[in-house]
């Protein structure tokens, strides 16, 4: 009897022992998967501040680092990078359960609301989380993002802008460089097959301001004597589709220079794939609205291209385009960068440093997991409404 006694004894305790180890796993990886904080201080839950900044764990040379995508732009598919595409040697993944395996978290604004806050998911101090966009403030604002509520919550930003953490470019020098065929003869085959004067494709026609202004200023130029070819939505008339659309397209090759119009005015370091890829790449010279000169100057070829703000009217850059169509040797001298086989990104940052000495001008650029593996210690984004939104001038941000 007594040892019944003492056996059902020691079973019950060996139960409340299971129970309490049970209860102890289940609320560590609670807390550990969900940070359920409700106060202000949400926003910072494992966030190291600027005053005393941790350093990023070293990466294991035998496991890659992980950048963790926190959903697909605009939550289509097609829209971002393939699930487990890499980055240098760095994974990648959608798959939000594999958080705390992630050296990254890149939102792209479309993942993410000032409702996400408070934080109610994972976060440690060696995880950096990434705000991500290839849209300016124009497209943001009709997208309705504010960008208020974030106030320290974000440790680098992944744009277009040169002073990013790190560089989500639309195109770079070296790149185009190294992407087209180069040479005399190279030249000699652009020019010869140049049969058009000017071409444009555009769908957005007057959705921001800045659309408003290039659409003006382009039926300026048009009332002035510019004979253009428009495609995209805004003249009714698709573009003609290849084996490689969108870009190159072929039908550009035949045009002697392109519009690069972008939608809107001022935008710091806003060049996008109608410059590189529209223009550059398909073999047209980019006649430039939009962006600062000296952001232009920064990153592409030297002498690739003509700014439209270099005129004191559509008039006269029209009358300026026209000259050019008379005078094959002025033209091809947009074709220099090309010309020369030996080109390279290093030769024509010395090129470009010699002609103009003032200029900071853009190096080679590091991905997204070279910025990882660099180890830097991390920082706190105060408010990224300052960093990415206020610091445009003024006309960038009219709507």
């Amino acid at each position: 009897m007594i040892k019944k006694v003492l056996w059902a004894a020691f079973l019950y305790f060996a139960l409340a022992v299971l129970a309490v180890f049970l209860w102890s796993v289940s609320r560590t990886q609670t807390t550990t998967l969900y940070e359920l904080v409700p106060s202000k201080k949400a926003q910072f839950v494992h966030q190291p501040q600027p005053s005393a900044p941790s350093t990023l764990k070293k990466i294991n040379p035998q496991k890659p680092p992980l950048i963790l995508y926190w959903g697909y732009p605009w939550h289509d598919k097609s829209s971002g990078a393939p699930e487990g595409q890499k980055i240098g040697i760095c994974d990648t993944t959608y798959d939000r359960s594999r958080i705390v395996e992630a050296d990254a978290i890149a939102f792209h604004y479309t993942t993410i609301r000032a409702e996400d806050l408070p934080w109610k998911y994972y976060r440690n101090p060696n995880q950096l989380f990434v705000w991500w966009s290839a849209e300016g403030p124009s497209v943001l604002r009709l997208d309705g993002i504010k960008l208020g509520g974030y106030d320290g919550f974000f440790n680098w930003t992944w744009t277009y802008r040169r002073d990013a953490d790190v560089a989500r470019n639309y195109g770079y020098r070296g790149h185009v460089i190294n992407s087209v065929a180069k040479g005399k003869e190279v030249v000699d085959g652009l020019v010869a097959a140049k049969t058009d004067l000017a071409v444009w494709i555009v769908s957005g026609c007057d959705y921001t301001h800045g659309a408003r202004l290039r659409m003006k200023y382009v039926k300026e130029m048009q009332e002035a004597g510019l004979n253009f070819t428009g495609y995209g939505k805004c003249f009714e008339r698709p573009v003609p589709r290849t084996k490689d659309f969108p870009y190159p397209c072929e039908v550009i090759k035949n045009y002697k220079f392109y519009l690069s119009f972008e939608n809107a005015l001022h935008c710091t370091d806003y060049i996008t794939e109608k410059f590189w890829d529209n223009a550059l790449k398909s073999g047209a010279v980019p006649v430039v609205w939009g962006p600062k000169k000296e952001d232009i100057l920064r990153v592409a070829p030297l002498d690739s291209f003509i700014f439209v703000e270099d005129f004191k009217s559509p008039k006269d850059l029209v009358e300026y385009l026209l000259y050019l169509d008379k005078n094959s040797a002025e033209y091809r001298k947009f074709f220099s960068w090309r010309e020369d086989e030996s080109m390279t990104d290093e030769k024509m940052i010395k090129l470009t440093k010699t002609k103009y000495p003032n200029l900071d001008v853009q190096m080679s650029l590091k991905n997204f997991c070279d910025k990882l593996l660099e180890n830097n210690p991390t920082k706190v984004i105060s408010s990224l409404k300052k960093e990415f939104w206020d610091s445009n001038p003024s006309e960038c941000l009219m709507s």
